[in-house]
């Protein structure tokens, strides 16, 4: 049982790996389907139970569910140690640590 789980989890990474980079690649043309690649992400997540990698978090918007690029539909900034990104669309703010805790 515990190398299905192992299994499907590996599968599950693999899979969020693919969508993202699909996400960033198709945003320029179908921004539509870029955020539908995100929600599909969000439900393969909850249904897996593993976590997003932390190279994509900032990638999505937590309230609107909707693929962020900056620059596009987001704003990017780093203050006291914070990167903060901010999406235009539903005006949500979100802090992340930039700097470790000590």
């Amino acid at each position: 049982m515990a190398k299905r789980i192992g299994n499907v989890r590996s599968i599950a990474l693999e899979r969020i790996n693919t969508l993202f980079s699909e996400a960033s690649s198709e945003f320029k043309n179908h921004p539509e389907r870029s955020h539908r690649y995100v929600k599909i992400v969000l439900r393969l997540v909850a249904k897996a139970g593993v976590r997003i990698p932390r190279k994509f978090r900032s990638n999505y918007c937590r309230k609107c569910k909707i693929y962020l690029s900056s620059g596009v539909n987001s704003k990017v900034r780093t203050r006291n140690g914070k990167l903060i990104v901010f999406c235009s669309k539903c005006k949500n703010y979100r802090r992340m640590l930039l700097k470790p805790r000590v």
